[in-house]
Order: C-alpha cells, then structure tokens, then sequence
C-alpha cells in the first residue's frame, strides 16, 4: 500500500474524483503482483476496490477444479460494487494478471455516503449494466461458437473488428485453437477478412 503522499499523486493524475460528488474521500492504493488474487470467494471484505492499471481475469472454479472464466478488465474496472448493493461474501476471484493498481476506498466509512453520492451511483449502474452483459453473453452458450463469434464481432467490437485472440477466447469461453479454426473457416467464406496478427473484420 501507498503512503498518503502517494496516493494523493495517483488520484490527482487519474481524476479519480471525477466520479464523484462526494469531496475529501480517503482512498488508499494497493498494488498486487501477477498472480495475486485481489478478492475471492467467501470471504468477507468490506471494501470497494477500481482497478486503475493492469489486468484482472474474474473467473470461479467449478466442481471439477477448472477455472470458469467470466470477464477480464478493460480500463478502470470496480470490483465490490455487487456487494456495495446488496452486502455479502464476494461469489467470484479476482485474480491479477499482469502488476495491477488499485484505489481502494472503506465501504465501512463510507456506504451510507456514497448511496447519497449521483455521480458514484451511476458508475455503479454502468458497472452493473457491463456485467450483465457479459453474465447475457455467457447465458448464450448453448448457441454455436461461429454465431457467437459473429454476435461478439457485431454488437462489441468496434467497426466490427476483433483485436486479440487470447482475450476473445476468454470472453466466448473457447479455446484460442477453436476460435482460431472458426476464424479461418469465416474467412474462407469471405464473412471475414484478415486484417493483421489476431485481427479480423467483418466484411
């Protein structure tokens, strides 16, 4: 954890307090190492953390031991707002992937004030809104990996261009061989065009 000093610097450079009414909050700054879990299953912690740098796959372990990925950070990402809600364990890890930079604020202090705070609560409600998406998106399982493919190229890529297999794979919930083959075959029937390494357009 940053001293004060320190993370005044980092929430001045960030315009941290941009969202928010609320004036004199005391955040605090955690970094955490790659592979560090940020929160995790059943346990209690009465904190709002915004990821400010780096990267976090959310994922939970099903029965069987494996990893079933939900979502991966882009940009500031929140990660307790669930639980600023509707108080409760966290149900999902948050595990680091690269160095990750948090601004952590005690939702202890501050709950009751920032229920009152509008600019807060509607940075809650576009969080809450993006991950029912994706929660929509990983309901939709049961249609096939191309459509899939074809829907997240549509309504989430911009211009409908697909950047990087790795994390489309995490988001569609394939492996980046099958999304690759699938890929291939798009762009032989010319619904796809290869635009660079690990990027294609829909045409």
């Amino acid at each position: 954890m940053k001293d004060k000093v320190e993370c005044e610097k980092v929430i001045e450079k960030l315009e941290l307090e941009k969202y928010f009414d609320t004036q004199n909050l005391e955040f605090q700054i955690y970094q955490y190492e790659k592979g560090e879990l940020l929160c995790q299953p059943c346990k209690s912690d009465d904190r709002l953390q915004i990821v400010i740098e780096g990267t976090v796959n959310i994922y939970h372990i099903r029965d069987d031991g494996s990893k079933y990925f939900i979502a991966m950070n882009e940009g500031i990402y929140l990660l307790g707002d669930m639980e600023f809600m509707s108080p409760a364990p966290y149900i999902y890890f948050a595990e680091a992937v690269t160095p990750v930079t948090a601004a952590v604020l005690s939702l202890k202090k501050y709950r009751n004030v920032l229920k009152q705070d509008v600019k807060f609560m509607n940075l809650i409600a576009a969080a809450l809104a993006a991950k029912l998406g994706i929660a929509a998106n990983g309901e939709s399982v049961s249609a096939s990996l191309e459509d899939r493919i074809l829907n997240h190229m549509k309504y989430h890529c911009e211009n409908g261009i697909l950047k990087g297999l790795e994390k489309t794979a995490f988001r569609l919930h394939c492996s980046e061989r099958q999304l690759q083959r699938i890929l291939n075959h798009l762009e032989d029937e010319r619904i796809v065009g290869k635009c660079g390494k690990g990027t294609y357009r829909l045409l």
